[in-house]
C-alpha cells in the first residue's frame, strides 16, 4: 500500500484506499450517530483505549451506526457497493467476529455470496476459529467495521490459511484509519475502506465537535499514532455542552437532509 496523494488531497492516504463515491456521506453517518466521537480537552484518565492498546481523546464504535435505522441502510448499501467494486471476482464473504458480523451478513446477502466468519477466540483449547465450513478454493473477502492496527485482520488471515485453503482478495472495511503498522502487517494483501480520517474530521469539524486546530492535531495523531505525543493546548474551543448543541443540530440537518422520506 503506497503512500500517495489520497481523497482530499491528504499526503498519507493512498488514493485507492478509500471509495470517493460513498466517503464524505459515511463519514458524515459515524458522526451523526456517534459513532465516532473525539475530545482533546477530555480529561486523560477518560480516554478511549483501543483494541490495539493505543490509548486516545477520540474513538469509533460502529456498533452505535446501528441505532438509526437510516444510517444502518446508509452505510450497508455504500459498504456493499464498495465491495461489489474493489473485489467483483470474489465468491465468499468472511466476517471477523464480533463486530464485522452483521455487516459482512448484509454485504453477503447484497451480493448474493455464501458467508462465514473468524471467531475471536476457539471455543476450547486447540479448536478451530474459521466457522461454517466454508468451501475450498474460493476467493474471499474480509469484512471488517473498523481497521485501525490491523492486528484482527492479521489474525482473521491467519487463521484462514491455516485453517482452509481459501484465497484471499483482500479486505474491505467501513473505515479504516491507515495506521503505519497496519500497512507493515497487511501488506500482501489488498486493503479497501469506504472511509477514513481525513472525511471523518471533515465531518466533525462541520459538526461542531471538533476546532480546526483539534483537527490539525488529529491529523498528526492518525498519520503516526505510536509516536505521537500529545499537548494540552491553549487554544480556545467549544464548551462541551456547547458542542453537543452543534452535534445535534448537526445530527437534526444531516438526517433531513441525507433521507427523504
Amino acid at each position: 500500500m503506497a503512500k500517495t496523494p489520497g481523497a482530499d488531497g491528504h499526503p498519507g492516504l493512498p488514493a485507492e484506499l478509500t471509495d470517493a463515491r460513498h466517503a464524505r456521506p459515511v463519514a458524515a453517518a459515524l458522526v451523526a450517530s456517534g459513532a465516532f466521537t473525539a475530545d482533546l480537552r477530555m480529561p486523560r484518565d477518560q480516554w478511549f483505549r483501543w483494541k490495539s492498546g493505543i490509548l486516545a481523546p477520540c474513538g469509533c464504535n460502529c456498533r452505535r451506526l446501528n441505532t438509526v435505522p437510516a444510517v444502518r441502510r446508509l452505510v450497508d448499501d455504500a459498504l456493499a457497493d464498495a465491495t461489489r467494486t474493489s473485489f467483483p471476482d470474489a465468491d465468499y464473504i468472511i466476517a471477523v467476529a464480533h463486530a464485522g458480523i452483521p455487516w459482512a451478513k448484509t454485504v453477503a446477502e447484497r451480493l448474493n455470496l455464501p458467508l462465514a466468519y473468524v471467531r475471536a477466540e476457539a471455543r476450547e483449547p486447540g479448536g478451530p476459529l474459521v466457522e461454517c465450513e466454508p468451501g475450498s478454493g474460493t476467493r474471499v473477502v474480509i469484512i471488517e467495521d473498523v481497521v485501525a492496527s490491523g492486528g484482527s485482520t492479521a489474525r482473521a488471515i491467519q487463521a484462514l490459511l491455516a485453517e482452509t485453503s481459501l484465497r484471499i482478495a483482500g479486505v474491505q472495511s467501513i473505515a479504516n484509519w491507515n495506521f503505519p503498522e497496519m500497512r507493515d502487517r497487511l501488506v500482501p494483501w489488498t486493503v479497501r475502506a469506504v472511509t477514513s480520517y481525513p472525511q471523518v474530521l471533515a465531518a466533525a469539524h462541520d459538526a461542531g465537535l471538533l476546532s480546526e486546530a483539534d483537527v490539525a492535531q488529529l491529523l498528526r495523531f492518525y498519520a503516526d499514532p505510536r509516536q505521537h505525543r500529545w499537548h494540552s493546548g491553549t487554544e480556545t474551543t467549544l464548551s462541551g455542552a456547547i458542542k453537543m448543541q452543534h452535534v445535534f443540530r448537526f445530527r437534526h440537518w444531516w438526517m433531513q437532509h441525507v433521507f427523504q422520506f
